[in-house]
C-alpha cells in the first residue's frame, strides 16, 4: 500500500535536484500541509465552501510535486466539492485528508534519511 501513497522515482528525481535541500523540502511541506489543513478545517467551521476548495486545491498542488497519488485524490474531490458550492459529505472528506496526510508523514520522513 505504501507504493501506491507515495511515487519512490519522483521522489527520488526531487532528491537528485534538490540535493541537500530535499529535506528542507520536505519539512517545507509538512509545516505548509498543517497549516492547509488548518485552513481547510477553519473553512468547514464557517461553513466556507470556497475556502474549503481553495484550501483543498493548495493541499493538491503540494501533494502533486511529491507524487503523493492519494492525498492528491482527496484533495481533489475537496477542491471539486468546494467549487460546487455545498459543504455535504466534507467533514468526512476532510477526516479523509488528514488520515493521508498521517499516512504518508512517515514514509516522507524515511525519505529524508535514505
Amino acid at each position: 500500500m505504501a507504493e501506491e501513497r507515495i511515487n519512490r522515482e519522483m521522489i527520488a528525481e526531487l532528491r537528485a535536484v534538490m540535493e541537500d535541500e530535499f529535506p528542507m523540502l520536505l519539512e517545507t511541506f509538512f509545516s505548509d500541509t498543517e497549516l492547509r489543513l488548518e485552513a481547510i478545517e477553519q473553512a468547514l467551521q464557517r461553513g466556507d465552501a470556497e475556502g474549503f476548495g481553495r484550501a483543498c486545491h493548495s493541499l493538491k498542488g503540494s501533494a502533486s510535486n511529491l507524487g503523493l497519488a492519494l492525498l492528491l485524490k482527496v484533495c481533489r474531490e475537496g477542491e471539486e466539492r468546494g467549487r460546487s458550492g455545498s459543504l455535504e459529505g466534507c467533514q468526512a472528506l476532510f477526516a479523509e485528508i488528514r488520515r493521508e496526510f498521517a499516512e504518508v508523514l512517515p514514509l516522507l520522513k524515511a525519505e529524508m534519511v535514505a
